[in-house]
């Protein structure tokens, strides 16, 4: 009897652990969403581009990191981050509510950098 009871208590201890690992599973899945966003650069720094983009009809402004795996293109050639310029129009490739570097920046023309909160 004493044996079932430790089989029990043992079994009930791996499938809590197995949900858990799978719920963190499903979660990582759903986490790692990147999206494109056709903005207008308007600052580059050293390691991150501050960049304005329309939504609900307002200027929003964020900034995303850059690092060695990004990459960076206009006109189907890379380029390095110092070459970027304010008033760039870009499409960046990036994880919103991540704290990672963006995935991809390509030049599509130039834009015009707007007061960043709401209408001109």
């Amino acid at each position: 009897m004493k044996g079932l009871r430790i089989f029990a208590v043992v079994a009930f201890t791996l499938l809590c652990f197995l949900g858990t690992t799978w719920a963190q599973e499903e979660k990582k899945e759903k986490k790692a969403k990147a999206k494109d966003v056709e903005a207008v650069i308007s600052g580059v720094g050293q390691r991150t581009i501050t960049f304005q983009y329309e939504r609900k009809e307002k200027v929003r402004e964020e900034v995303v990191g850059i690092d060695d795996k990004t990459d960076i293109e206009r006109d189907g050639t890379k380029i390095k981050l110092k070459e970027l310029q304010q008033t760039d129009k870009v499409i960046i490739n990036y994880e919103p509510d991540a704290y990672t570097p963006a995935i991809s920046v390509k030049v599509v023309g130039k834009g015009e950098v707007k007061k960043a909160g709401g209408e001109d």
